[in-house]
């Protein structure tokens, strides 16, 4: 997602935010970026709406680490402002009951949702340089395709190609091809290739859980388990965050994290 809104950004630099290790990345690097990391984020767990209850559980873990809202108002309040009524227009558009549960039906759609979008250029400016000359920048304008692709997952289930809302299927073409058909074909090679990765990422996990020490020597109300399948898939959860996630002091949250380094060494 972050790629094909022009910020692109890696997973670790991701982590580190989500994590409470950095602020959001490129936050401060100078970057006539189109959008913030910060704002992207909070459209896609905005578009989040699974019933499934492990998928609901697993976005609240999310923003008890990251408060999404908070941090887009901070860092990117203006993309607020911008895409906030063209992200509705879209959700509503593209979550409404479809013909027939296929991709040619959903690739339909979205291309006819792009058609009707539309987000306000932002005024052009006038820059005086040092010497004197004055340079006219052009106004900016923004594309809305990175806006179908939070709203993709939903498309999907609604159309009743997939059971349930899978956060990961996002891929969109930066470029949205001008025929259904053939966007069809792209979508069910990138839902693929997505679905392969996820696969490969289960197994990572399931991995990392068997290798977790089953007797840890701590009774049943301690957290120590839970704490470690956390850092699993949260590596290097700093001390604010684990006592966020455990509903605990920072200072038990300091020494649980002691422990868990203490009880086993974990690769990621």
């Amino acid at each position: 997602m972050s790629a094909d809104t022009g910020v692109p950004v890696d997973t670790a630099a991701l982590l580190d935010w989500i994590c409470s290790r950095t602020p959001p990345p490129r936050h401060s690097e100078g970057l006539n970026d189109p959008l913030s990391i910060a704002a992207l984020m909070h459209f896609l767990l905005l578009a989040d709406d699974s019933s499934d209850p492990v998928a609901r559980a697993s976005l609240n873990v999310l923003r008890t680490l990251l408060d999404d809202r908070a941090q887009a108002e901070m860092w990117g309040g203006d993309d607020l402002v911008r895409f906030g009524q063209t992200f509705r227009e879209a959700r509503k558009r593209l979550c409404v009951p479809y013909p027939s549960p296929t991709l040619l039906s959903v690739a339909e759609r979205l291309l006819a949702v792009h058609k009707e979008l539309e987000i306000s250029p932002t005024e052009g400016r006038s820059v005086t340089t040092i010497d004197g000359r004055t340079l006219h920048v052009d106004p900016r304008s923004f594309g809305t395709v990175w806006l179908l692709a939070c709203m993709l997952p939903s498309a999907l289930a609604a159309a009743g190609f997939t059971l349930q809302h899978i956060p990961s299927f996002v891929w969109l073409p930066k470029f949205l091809s001008s025929g259904p058909a053939e966007l069809a074909e792209e979508l069910e090679a990138a839902l693929g290739r997505t679905a392969a990765l996820g696969l490969t990422e289960l197994d990572r996990l399931e991995r990392i859980v068997a290798t977790l020490p089953s007797d840890l020597g701590v009774t049943r109300r301690s957290k120590l388990p839970t704490l470690m399948r956390l850092e699993a898939s949260y590596p290097g959860l700093r001390v604010p965050a684990i006592a966020r996630l455990l509903g605990i002091s920072p200072q038990g949250a300091a020494k649980l994290a002691a422990q868990a380094r203490s009880a086993v060494t974990v690769r990621y």
